[in-house]
């Protein structure tokens, strides 16, 4: 049980579920259902205010969801018999939501490393400092999995090239970096999200999210000073300075491909990028659904979620469902099936459960997220 703090200056009590890729509560004989998705934080907070028929907010522990894509945020309290007690429960939800954050937006991503060196059979890829994946929110109701290329400053900018994948044949758009440019990360516990003006994107790690702000930094720094382009030999001493920074972080990387299939939902339709370069018409690009609401990836009864339940390595310390029976999510939902309401929500002690693979595969298509709810 936790504490919502709604907008009407109210606090109720409410019987909160986590999922593995969302969460629901019951307030006001009504329930709501949010799924988790890459561009979401979790983190505590204080309010100084006093709230009717409450009293004083500093009673509660509180933290906030915020899923900022779509300008949406939840607040909850916990309360325990001291305050030291409160504070530890605190602590496990946000833990605990934060992992299932990190375990959605893991699943998006394709098995990959990052690479320094360019493709000798594409020459855009010539000039390209470092590369990987990263997942760009298009809309507050869709995002992308891009293989993002960082390119020198030339002048008095550097860019990001974004392509449909790794072959690097289909570029999306370019983002350009000048001195001043901002750049920024979002602050949530594990949260991987950073921005470059108004592009939001989310890495597969933390130590990811700091290696692409570390690169970006330092071409901004070559721009305030006024840096002539670099040359070939300059460019592969660039090159060699990532890879050495990768090396130190190669412990943290590993580990980090996902289990799971994609735990949001394919969208129905693909948006249109506009063009980069001197494309002819816009190509499409891989997206997801950000989620809906109801919009969980278990689709199997209840009495078969045992039979195809597999591990995956994460666990948590908080589970409740809807009529407090205790479960483990199992998914066995095809791409192309609808998505039902949640059945179970992660059961403390167990560990959080894969959905067998799909034949379809979990990339090369499109993923909505929800309308603002």
């Amino acid at each position: 049980e936790l504490w919502f703090l709604s907008t009407e200056d109210k606090v109720d009590p409410i019987n909160f579920a986590l999922y593995i890729n969302g969460f629901s509560f019951w307030h006001e004989s009504q329930e709501t259902t949010i799924s988790l998705s890459p561009f979401a934080l979790v983190r505590n907070c204080k309010f100084q205010s006093t709230y009717p028929g409450v009293g004083s907010l500093s009673d509660f522990k509180i933290f906030k969801v915020s899923m900022f894509a779509q300008g949406r945020c939840y607040y909850f309290g916990v309360k325990g018999a001291n305050e030291h007690e409160a504070e530890e429960e605190r602590s496990r939800w946000v833990l605990d939501i934060s992992r299932a954050m990190r375990l959605v937006t893991q699943s998006l991503f394709p098995p990959y490393v990052i690479a320094c060196e360019p493709l000798a059979e594409v020459a855009s890829t010539q000039r390209r400092l470092m590369a990987g994946y990263l997942v760009h929110c298009d809309d507050c109701c869709t995002a992308s999995v891009l293989y993002c290329e960082l390119h020198p400053h030339c002048e008095d900018r550097a860019k990001m090239v974004l392509y449909e994948n790794e072959i690097c044949q289909t570029p999306v758009m370019d983002v350009y970096i000048t001195e001043r440019t901002i750049c920024c990360e979002k602050i949530g516990i594990n949260c991987s999200c950073f921005s470059i003006e108004e592009h939001q994107f989310s890495t597969r790690s933390l130590a990811e999210r700091k290696l692409w702000l570390r690169a970006i930094s330092n071409l901004k720094v070559k721009l305030q000073n006024r840096a002539p382009t670099p040359t070939a030999e300059e460019l592969k001493s660039y090159r060699g300075a990532i890879r050495e920074h990768i090396s130190t972080i190669k412990g943290t990387l590993e580990g980090q491909s996902s289990q799971t299939d994609a735990l949001l939902q394919r969208a129905s339709q693909r948006k249109h990028f506009q063009p980069a370069g001197s494309l002819t018409s816009p190509p499409f690009a891989t997206k997801f659904s950000l989620g809906e609401d109801g919009n969980y990836a278990s689709g199997c009864p209840p009495s078969r979620i045992a039979e195809i339940a597999r591990p995956v390595g994460i666990t948590t310390a908080r589970a409740l469902t809807t009529d407090h029976r205790e479960r483990c999510i199992a998914t066995a939902l095809p791409v192309s099936s609808p998505i039902p309401k949640p059945l179970a929500a992660v059961v403390s002690g167990l560990r959080v459960t894969a959905p067998p693979t799909l034949a379809e595969g979990k990339y090369g298509g499109q993923f909505t997220e929800p309308e603002p709810h």
